[in-house]
């Protein structure tokens, strides 16, 4: 049986296992906020990513390896034309491109959706993150003392 890696968006029925990648990755890093997670239920997030699922300017995308959700991409609606982008990979499948790919997937979708800016906030020292923002076009808009906000136009 050969392994591959699978992107596509995500349905209701990911929710389970997008929870479970969430609580994993956020103990890999101290780039994801733990405390976000707390309340959320399995039925919480299905209605979330149904929401996600039927909107024309949210999207969230997951990586599949192995059944099992390694990474995701959500882009999420700040304001009209404007999404907020984010994207986590499983610290065990860093340095794959599977960042890069995510990346690739959510500009495309960008692309063909009615956005017309993306935006971001990573933190100062996610040196591997920037790094990727900055290979697909996102250039810095402001700072704060741990942060760069960034964006892009689509």
């Amino acid at each position: 049986m050969s392994e591959q890696l699978i992107l596509r968006e995500a349905i209701p029925t990911d929710a389970a296992k997008l929870l479970n990648f969430l609580k994993c990755a956020s103990q890999q890093s101290n780039f994801i906020k733990h405390d976000s997670l707390t309340g959320i239920t399995t039925q919480m997030e299905e209605e979330s990513i149904d929401e996600i699922y039927d909107s024309a300017e949210d999207e969230l995308i997951v990586a599949v390896f192995d059944n099992d959700i390694i990474g995701f991409c959500r882009l999420e609606k700040s304001a009209d034309g404007i999404a907020e982008f984010g994207v986590v990979v499983d610290s065990d499948f860093w340095n794959n491109g599977i960042a890069s790919y995510l990346t690739e997937e959510a500009l495309n979708w960008a692309n063909d959706s009615s956005l017309n800016k993306l935006t971001l906030e990573v933190y100062k020292n996610n040196s591997a993150a920037i790094h990727i923002y900055e290979k697909y076009g996102f250039v810095t808009e402001s700072e704060t003392d741990e942060t760069i906000i960034m964006f892009k136009v689509v």
